[in-house]
């Protein structure tokens, strides 16, 4: 998902987060620690990423096709894709920082091979990968 590179001069790193959300059972019992990548795309800066539209539905074209369903006897199913962002592969060159106090050595940053949440371009590469 990423590597470690030098930067390049004129290339700018972002920093990014990592949240970690605790997931319990119903009787308050340890399950699993989640974590995931959250990159501060308010850092990148204009022209280092491509399209950033990503089509998406409002509730009334929802509650429509589910009130046409219902009126046909249709079945409806619904998905998650977990870790979506993570399946598309990152077009542009992009670099982060570690999260929190971790450092790599002096000018080297990573390099995202795949898209992470909070980069302006994620949603658009994952629709077009999607689509294909």
């Amino acid at each position: 998902m990423i590597k470690a590179n030098k930067i390049k001069s004129g290339h700018k790193s972002i920093n990014c987060c990592m949240p970690v959300k605790i997931k319990k059972d119903g009787d308050g019992n340890l399950l699993e620690y989640r974590a995931r990548c959250n990159a501060d795309g308010r850092q990148q800066e204009v022209g280092s990423y491509g399209d950033i539209f990503a089509p998406t539905s409002n509730f009334s074209c929802i509650r429509s096709i589910c009130a046409i369903a219902a009126q046909e006897g249709l079945t409806m199913y619904q998905f998650d894709v977990k870790g979506a962002f993570l399946l598309a592969e990152c077009k542009e060159r992009v670099h982060i920082n570690l999260p929190g106090k971790y450092r790599l050595p002096t000018g080297r940053v990573l390099q995202c091979r795949r898209l992470i949440y909070g980069l302006k371009q994620a949603a658009h590469d994952w629709n077009q990968m999607f689509m294909k």
